[in-house]
């Protein structure tokens, strides 16, 4: 009986996703987020870090957390060339930033992965008052003509803001394209 049950239960599949954006985005904060249910302070990430894995249905996720620092950019496209999703994190209050973290994401999209990638935006931090609004940004940040399956959320990890939410409809993405 163990061999019927073993040759009919749901194989894993394992994906890879990287989280990337400009320095103190928050991204090393919404992986410890989403592994501990809660907010973590964390310290900034110096060159890749890989996290927990998460299951999700079918899916085992290797996370792989990408140093936001110019110096540590360099090591993204062999990561994100091999990736399965993009997470790019924004810091909605960075106004200073803002073109910066756009010709990123639009260098990354350009030239670091194939047009089967899925991609979650996150305009983070949202639990600080101010900051672009999420349409608008939208709009400047040029993702109305993205060939990718995308999606926006605002978040926080701190207050734990739409970070569930956000990764579900990603995963869910992902789990359609296994």
């Amino acid at each position: 009986m163990s061999f019927l049950r073993n040759l009919f239960r749901r194989r894993m599949r394992e994906i890879d996703i990287t989280v990337c954006g400009l320095a103190n985005a928050g991204k090393t904060t919404i992986v410890k987020y989403l592994e501990t249910g809660r907010f973590v302070e964390t310290q900034p990430t110096m060159g890749i870090n890989r996290g927990e894995t998460i299951q999700f249905e079918k899916l085992e996720i290797n996370i792989f957390d990408l140093g936001g620092q110019e110096d540590f950019q360099v090591l993204w496209p062999e990561v994100n060339e091999k990736s399965d999703g993009v997470v790019f994190v924004v810091d909605k209050n960075d106004i200073m930033n803002f073109n910066t973290a756009k010709e990123t994401f639009h260098n990354i999209i350009d030239t670091q992965i194939n047009k089967d990638v899925v991609v979650l935006i996150l305009l983070h931090k949202c639990d600080v008052l101010n900051g672009m609004e999420r349409n608008r940004f939208i709009k400047e940040f040029g993702l109305l003509e993205l060939p990718y399956k995308w999606a926006c959320y605002e978040t926080s990890a701190k207050t734990g803001e739409n970070i569930f939410e956000s990764f579900r409809w990603f995963f869910e993405q992902l789990k359609e394209e296994v």
